[in-house]
């Protein structure tokens, strides 16, 4: 039978719940990952993934479609709008510098132990649609496994 310890990563890359959202952004960006443990020393807390953190970009475009609608010949309608865009952004991006990994992350976490078969980890990205599962043994973070590492458990 094919265990999860078998095709887990042991290098895991994690976030701390304290860490500020542009900082785990960048960590998933530079490993090119789509998400990581929320860990604190080496227990697992939570999850962050992309679709975490982009659920709380919000600019609010509308208004500046809206305004562009009602005047679209005016260049100082224009202009004003593009600022106005602009300033939310600014706004927006200050106000998400302020926010942690702690304000975004879901605590809900679904994982799974080392000696678990890759079909019962199969069955558990499959059933809550997730794409990794952070393995845990004794309380404590010791891998993780992706959808990828099951493609790979598939082929050998």
């Amino acid at each position: 039978m094919k265990l999860v310890k078998d095709y887990m990563k042991t290098r895991v890359k994690k976030v701390r719940p304290r860490d500020s959202i542009f900082k785990a952004a960048e960590t998933l960006a530079k490993y090119h990952i789509s998400g990581a443990p929320v860990v604190t020393g080496r227990k697992v807390v939570g999850i962050l993934t992309e679709a975490d953190i982009i659920k709380f970009m919000k600019v609010d475009l509308a208004k500046t479609h809206n305004e562009l609608a009602a005047e679209p010949h005016s260049l100082s309608i224009v202009l004003l709008t593009l600022l106005k865009g602009e300033i939310d952004i600014k706004r927006e991006i200050e106000r998400m510098s302020k926010l942690l990994v702690k304000d975004f992350m879901s605590k809900d976490v679904i994982s799974i132990g080392p000696d678990e078969s890759v079909l019962e980890a199969a069955n558990l990205l499959d059933k809550h649609q997730i794409d990794r599962l952070p393995v845990i043994d004794t309380g404590r973070l010791v891998g993780i496994v992706s959808r990828a590492d099951l493609i790979k458990a598939l082929l050998d």
